[in-house]
């Protein structure tokens, strides 16, 4: 995993002194085409509502209140060559309206999610403390490493709780500089190349009081792979195996490990586009697939929100990123953020990886990419996305 991910970030880096070569434009199936519309949309009725446990269906655009050419003009600019989107998918009201893959990247290749596995992580947090293995998220993290001592109170570490990983506000020491290619700046560059994420985390100090700020840190994440294989008797990829991909039937998956066998809870989590959508097709159903309760809805709700409890980021949840209208703003887009509803929150990941999901739209939204240089704007593909919808 170290390896995979260094190399991420080298060909970002290298990607400003190369030229790139634009992929061949693509239909549903990856293959080139001739035309850039040809397979983009989806075809057929809407037949009420189901669960795409075995598979998703699939509609005309028209067929759950949207303009196929407001959509397609949605879809032609996340496929511009520059973007490098791999893979994309538009869900409305559970029908695939729209999908397109790109070069060799197909339906069932699977992607890397880079930061998009914080929220698989969060969910797994969610499971673990519906089934009573977690106290709740004020457990101290001290109580599942033994190098902190719970009862040294001249250690910030032994403040830590399970809440503080989740919102990044450990206060542990930690830089995470990626304007540069530099481990001097970045710790998260200097945990991948140990081989030992966990380990390397556990030996953080603690710098400021757990709660009072928030700084993006990939570090932060990894301190729940233990605590979930400690509650659970198992790693956190075999936990959510059994209990948050097996019942949605995603089997063409697979997550990173460390060293010393512990999952990468902060990335490396590797699935298809289709798959990333049952996540987000769940979370859009706050936690129920069919007459299953896969995660509690108090959790959904709870983990896609702020928390009044810490000094966090207002554009962050539990390992989500949330409050769209407000989050979005950050990426300083010339196109304002008014009409992306409140309720939207998403999934991230460098490169320009997202799950996006907004309710009172009914709409799920996965994009993967290798936007290495002059990534898309999220804001003008969503608004061009939300224009598309019938009022």
């Amino acid at each position: 995993m170290a390896i995979r991910l260094i190399l991420a970030v080298l060909l970002t880096a290298l990607s400003l002194n190369v030229c790139y070569v634009p992929a061949a434009k693509a239909s549903r199936d990856g293959n080139p085409r001739t035309s850039t519309d040809a397979g983009y949309l989806g075809q057929g009725k809407y037949t009420g509502p189901y669960w795409p446990t075995q598979d998703w269906r699939t509609c005309s655009p028209e067929a759950v209140g949207m303009n196929s050419g407001k959509l397609l003009e949605a879809i032609r600019y996340a496929a511009e060559p520059e973007f490098q989107t791999q893979g994309l998918v538009i869900i409305g009201k559970g029908y695939i309206i729209g999908e397109a893959y790109f070069g060799d990247f197909k339906r069932d290749s699977r992607h890397v999610s880079h930061s998009m596995a914080k929220s698989f992580t969060s969910a797994l947090i969610g499971i673990a403390l519906d089934k009573g293995l977690i106290k709740g998220i004020d457990e101290k993290l001290c109580e599942f490493y033994d190098s902190w001592d719970c009862a040294d109170k001249g250690d910030l570490r032994a403040k830590i709780r399970i809440r503080h990983a989740l919102t990044l506000t450990t206060g542990l020491e930690w830089r995470e500089d990626w304007s540069k290619w530099d481990p001097a700046t970045n710790d998260a560059l200097k945990m991948a190349s140990s081989g030992r994420f966990v380990k390397y985390m556990a030996e953080r100090k603690g710098l400021y009081e757990p709660g009072q700020r928030f700084f993006y840190s990939t570090g932060d994440p990894m301190l729940l792979s233990k605590v979930i294989q400690e509650a659970a008797g198992m790693t956190a990829f075999e936990f959510a195996k059994e209990n948050l991909f097996k019942p949605l039937n995603i089997t063409n998956v697979d997550w990173d490990q460390d060293r010393d066998g512990y999952t990468s809870t902060a990335w490396g989590l590797h699935a298809t586009v289709r798959d990333y959508a049952k996540f987000g097709h769940l979370f859009l159903h706050k936690g129920r697939w069919g007459d299953r309760r896969i995660v509690s809805e108090q959790w959904v709700e709870k983990s896609t929100r702020t928390d009044a409890s810490v000094q966090m980021w207002a554009g962050y949840g539990y390992l989500w990123h949330v409050n769209l209208p407000y989050r979005l703003k950050w990426n300083q887009s010339p196109v304002p953020t008014d009409s992306i509803p409140p309720d939207g929150f998403m999934a991230e990941g460098v490169l320009g990886q997202s799950i996006i999901i907004i309710p009172s739209r009914d709409l799920v939204i996965v994009r993967v990419a290798n936007q290495t240089q002059g990534g898309m704007d999220l804001v003008k593909f969503l608004t061009l996305v939300l224009g598309a919808m019938d009022h």
